[in-house]
Order: structure tokens, then sequence, then C-alpha cells
């Protein structure tokens, strides 16, 4: 008489880990901003006169180790067959604890460029603003674009210093962007959580595979982050628009 194990088919319930995310979002906001303040002064207190842009690795390496680690070790497939099952549960946690990650580095990104983070709601939609971005960066199928889940405000996306134009808007169109909020987190959640799947590997080759791609994605979120909190990108002046005298003091150097 033969038989055989069977183990529970890898599933990933997108609406469940969108309702937990929402959840997580609200409950952790704002201890990741008390948080987030204190790594930043305590980077900036050795180096106060370098360009934030210079000392964000430094402010969010913090959240890319516990990224990589609590993917590593939410997802135990160092045997096959019992490890892959409870990989294969552990996976929500997993993108929670990513997601956690995520918005606490978007936060340290603002604080670092000096963003007025005081406004909850404010703060709230440049972080889904960040989460947007990176949706549409990681998706492979070409399916997520941001004119589908943000309407008009869809130029916001990919945009320098989107949240200075975030803080112009009036509160009608911000609660335009907040209503967006579940498509957001489940764009998130399908461009980030499929790729997960490749920690369900034995041996112990997952999990190290796994903690690889929250590196990546958690670089995604950072630059994205930096985008959305840092400074406009400069305009390039043309010859028309230099003042006639400086060109001549130019040519006089020369």
């Amino acid at each position: 008489m033969t038989g055989s194990f069977n183990f529970p088919k890898p599933e990933f319930d997108v609406e469940a880990t969108v309702e937990r995310a929402m959840a997580l979002i609200n409950r952790t906001l704002q201890p990741s901003l008390e948080e987030a303040q204190k790594a930043v002064d305590k980077v900036r207190a050795s180096k106060p006169l370098v360009a934030p842009v210079d000392l964000v690795s430094q402010v969010t390496r913090g959240n890319r180790i516990r990224a990589a680690r609590a993917v590593s070790f939410s997802l135990p497939s160092i045997l096959p067959g019992v490890g892959t099952a409870i990989s294969a549960a552990a996976l929500p946690v997993a993108l929670r604890e990513v997601l956690k990650e995520s918005v606490s580095a978007a936060v340290k990104v603002g604080l670092l460029h000096d963003r007025d983070l005081t406004d909850p709601e404010l703060t709230r939609i440049a972080v889904l603003l960040v989460l947007t971005e990176g949706a549409v960066k990681l998706d492979k199928t070409g399916r997520i674009h941001p004119d589908a889940i943000l309407g008009r405000h869809a130029s916001l996306v990919g945009k320098p210093a989107s949240f200075d134009a975030l803080a112009a808007l009036t509160e009608k169109e911000r609660q335009e962007i907040s209503a967006s909020e579940s498509e957001i987190l489940r764009a998130w959640a399908l461009a980030v959580g499929p790729p997960l799947l490749a920690g369900l590997l034995p041996f112990g080759v997952g999990p190290m595979a796994a903690a690889n791609y929250m590196q990546y994605v958690l670089r995604g979120t950072i630059a994205a982050a930096a985008r959305v909190f840092g400074p406009a990108a400069p305009t390039p002046a043309t010859v028309e628009e230099v003042p006639e005298r400086e060109i001549q003091q130019e040519d006089s150097d020369s």
C-alpha cells in the first residue's frame, strides 16, 4: 500500500491581504513617524551638513535589513513538503511585514527631506502615492496603470516633488486619492506578492531568494519616496533665459 501526503496548494488571497494591509497602515503610520524621526535625527546628528540624497541609504538601511530578515524567517522552506506548506501559509505575513517596512522607509525619506508630516492624512496620501509608483515599477504583467487607479491624479506618479502638489490639492481632491486606497494596495500586493513564491523553494534556497527580492522591493520604494518627498527637478536654462550681462562676463573671463 502506498500513500502520499497532500500538502496545501500555495494560494495568494489578495483580498484578505489588502484588508489587513489597510488596517496595518492605519495602525502603524503614527508610530512609524515617531520611530522615523529618531532614526533621521541620529544620522543627522553625525552629518548635519550632508545633503539628504546622500543620507537616504544610511537612514533606511535598517528597513531593508528587517524586511529581508522577516521574509527569510517567515518562509522556512528548509525541507521540501512540510517547509513548503508552512511557507505558503506565511506568505501574506511576509508581505505585510514588507509593507510595514516600506511605509516606515517612505516616512523616513520624507523627514530626511525636511517635509512636514504632522498632517496624518497628507502623509498617508503621500505614502499611497509611493506604493502606487512601486506597484507600477514592479508589475511584470503590464496590467497595472496609474490612470486606472488614480484617475485624473495619475500624473502625480513619478513626478518629482509631488508632495508639494499633494499639499496644494483641495480636501475633496485628496479624498479622491484616499478613495483609491484599496485599489492601490491591491495593485501593490499583486506586483510584490507573486515573486515571493520563490520562497517556497526547498533546502533554504527559497528564503534566500525571497530575502534578496525584498531588498530589491525596498530599494525601489525608497527611490520612489525620494521622488515624492524630494525637491523638484531643476529646469535647465536656455541661452535666451540667461541675462545678457552674465553671458558677457563669461566671455570676458574666457
